[in-house]
């Protein structure tokens, strides 16, 4: 990670460019759950949902507030939960994030965020297959 903050790497600037993920999630076949964290003393809020398919991902989207680092991690975050099982959720957190998107120590409060967005979105996930 380095120590600029405003410092983008390659990967930042094409993900903040194009956002993929950015969107409203259409109904579909399997269930749709969401997952919601907002830190906004640090200027981070971040809302995941997923369709859910026989215990994995279908599709993830995301809507996003904050920085561009903030914005990537959602877009990246989308992008690798695809086709995840709701019970590997763990693999994704704050520290691969930052590995992923060579990421300033920085911004590891809001990358937090976006971790526990993905945990409630996955605490809702496991909630619902137990119902």
């Amino acid at each position: 990670m380095s120590g600029d903050p405003l410092r983008y790497s390659a990967l930042v600037r094409d993900l903040f460019a194009r956002l993929p993920g950015a969107q409203a999630l259409a109904p579909g076949r399997g269930t749709i759950v969401s997952g919601e964290a907002m830190a906004l003393d640090r200027g981070a809020w971040v809302r995941f949902e997923a369709l859910i398919d026989q215990g994995r991902v279908v599709e993830c989207v995301f809507r996003t507030w904050g920085c561009p680092h903030v914005l990537a991690a959602s877009a990246w975050a989308c992008a690798e939960l695809q086709g995840l099982a709701v019970d590997a959720a763990d693999t994704i957190n704050a520290r691969r994030l930052a590995e992923a998107l060579d990421a300033p120590a920085g911004k590891m409060g809001r990358l937090l965020v976006v971790e526990d967005a993905m945990h409630a979105l996955f605490a809702e996930a496991r909630a619902v297959q137990l119902r």
